[in-house]
């Protein structure tokens, strides 16, 4: 288990014991773990492990059961925390692309930052119109969601996340609903992202984008994180023997 001890800067996110229960259901159970700025941190492990649903709790779209989560030295579990202003800094992706299908892609792009953050039109659109230019699909910012194939919807997504300018980008599995051929060019943009030292949480059952992108991989099981370590570690000398077990099934 690496430890973090090293680092004299305070952590990005702080998750401190953190509990989730649906009804008798304990998915999550006394989580602790710190997220520093520019961390690429890879969440794996097998379906029904709680990954997700730790990811969700990190910007509550599923409220905690017990513990906190601190996020730039906020308590964002606390009630009384304006959850919305914290989430503009927290982008999300899912596995499914959540664009609004009669609007155009710029529209998409544009729409929150100028309805949430209050910045003008232009502004919006030349920031997307950049971003747009750094994924390739510049040429697609007329076209509507359906005319666009399963990577450019997804890589459309990454950049309206990227639109709010946050400080934190959350990844629920973005290349699960996509055909393989289409898997490298998501994988490519958020490569781009991480040599930009864009701090990232990732969940993800791509390898691969672990061992080569990850500053630390994280193996999760049970509602426990079992065990967490820098990627050549992880994946060449495992400890905990259902990661062991995991890994030999995966690779």
């Amino acid at each position: 288990m690496s430890t973090r001890e090293n680092r004299i800067e305070k952590p990005l996110i702080q998750v401190q014991n953190l509990g989730k229960k649906f009804g008798s259901m304990e998915v999550l159970k006394d989580i602790t773990v710190d997220i520093y700025k520019g961390d690429v941190v890879c969440v794996i492990g097998p379906s029904g492990s709680g990954k997700s649903t730790f990811l969700r709790c990190l910007n509550r779209l599923e409220e905690t059961t017990s513990g906190h989560i601190l996020f730039e030295g906020t308590d964002i579990t606390d009630k009384k925390t304006d959850i919305d202003r914290h989430r503009q800094k927290m982008g999300m992706v899912f596995q499914q692309f959540n664009l609004f299908p009669h609007m155009t892609i710029l529209k998409n792009l544009t729409l929150a930052p100028v309805k949430l953050q209050g910045r003008s039109e232009e502004e919006a659109k030349n920031q997307a119109m950049a971003l747009l230019d750094k994924v390739g699909l510049a040429d697609r910012c007329n076209a509507y969601p359906n005319q666009l194939s399963g990577g450019q919807k997804q890589r459309i997504a990454i950049v309206r996340a990227l639109c709010m300018n946050p400080d934190v980008m959350l990844f629920d599995e973005p290349t699960s609903a996509l055909d393989p051929e289409m898997v490298g060019e998501v994988l490519n943009v958020m490569r781009d992202l991480a040599n930009e030292k864009m701090t990232m949480v990732v969940v993800t059952h791509e390898m691969g984008f672990a061992r080569e992108v990850a500053t630390r991989v994280m193996f999760m099981d049970g509602g426990y994180f079992l065990e967490e370590n820098e990627p050549k570690e992880f994946f060449e000398h495992p400890e905990n023997e259902r990661l062991k077990g995991f890994l030999g099934k995966v690779l």
